[in-house]
């Protein structure tokens, strides 16, 4: 077998328009409807999204609070809860030791109350 040899291959002499089904106006009008219908979505999406947001604020809000305060104040106004402070994590080495060791030892104090409950 001979190796094959690349060639070249020739444009067709049809313009790029006539190659397609359909004229230009067609193909125009078939964009200009998905480019329409393509903007009714995204504001669609977008109301969704704010839908979304308000929903998920709200269940925070449900969580954050207690139990007790979902009771009316003297006002009549349910209380509003106070946001979440969310803690920053631990890096320090030191720090992170000491804490490790107050957990051992609060295990290990937990776990003799339990051995001396079941000695009795």
């Amino acid at each position: 077998m001979s190796p094959r040899i690349a060639r070249k291959r020739r444009r067709s002499r049809t313009p790029a328009g006539a190659a397609t089904n359909g004229s230009a106006t067609t193909l125009l009008s078939q964009v200009t409807e998905l480019v329409s219908e393509n903007q009714a979505l995204v504001r669609e999406n977008k109301e969704l999204h704010s839908v979304l947001a308000r929903v998920s604020q709200a269940v925070q809000g449900l969580r954050a609070r207690p139990v007790t305060s979902r009771r009316p104040t003297r006002g009549g106004a349910p209380s509003q809860p106070k946001a979440r402070r969310q803690r920053r994590r631990i890096t320090d080495p030191a720090t992170l030791e000491r804490r490790r060791a107050a957990l051992a030892k609060a295990r290990q104090v937990l776990a003799e109350r339990r051995a001396s409950r079941k000695a009795e």
